[in-house]
């Protein structure tokens, strides 16, 4: 399914999307290699570029952006998804069977609250082909968070519910 357009906050993500159609043209997706850090270079601190092994598939990340390790709290380049913790396997899992199937792009938007802290991000997931097959080898994954401290009010409101429930 398309993706809506209007929904897409971040004018990075907007960018990074329009700069993947215009390299794919009239095919389904850009090939792997056609999309790298001469075009991305304004956004290489919010990207991960992910590899897919085959058979399996087995998802790797072979390059994290280093605005995305510092959010994360440690380096995850090299790393397999199935390596990863497992809330964090809960939501990017889904996402990737999405793009492996449908070979189209994914965007979509989270919203977290933990402790004393609220995070927001929008990511946007590009799927790139293989030079010989039709299959999906590497996604291009921008993540753009937004994390801010909770309000007085919102932390009561926690605490209130805490004590009644």
């Amino acid at each position: 399914m398309p993706i809506d357009r209007t929904k897409i906050k971040r004018e990075e993500l907007l960018d990074i999307l329009e700069i993947w159609d215009e390299i794919r043209g009239v095919r389904d997706m850009p090939r792997e290699g056609e999309m790298g850090p001469i075009e991305l270079a304004p956004f290489l601190q919010n990207l991960m570029l992910v590899d897919i092994h085959h058979p399996g598939p087995r998802i790797q990340y072979k390059q994290v952006g280093l605005e995305l390790e510092r959010v994360y709290g440690k380096t995850i380049s090299g790393t397999f998804l199935d390596e990863m913790p497992k809330m964090f396997r809960r939501f990017a899992e889904p996402a990737y069977t999405e793009i492996l199937d449908d070979k189209q792009p994914s965007f979509a938007k989270f919203r977290f609250v933990e402790r004393f802290w609220i995070a927001t991000y929008e990511r946007l997931m590009l799927p790139l082909g293989n030079p010989r097959n039709d299959r999906v080898s590497e996604i291009i994954v921008a993540i753009y968070p937004k994390i801010k401290a909770k309000t007085k009010a919102e932390r009561e409101a926690e605490r209130a519910d805490r004590t009644t429930g």
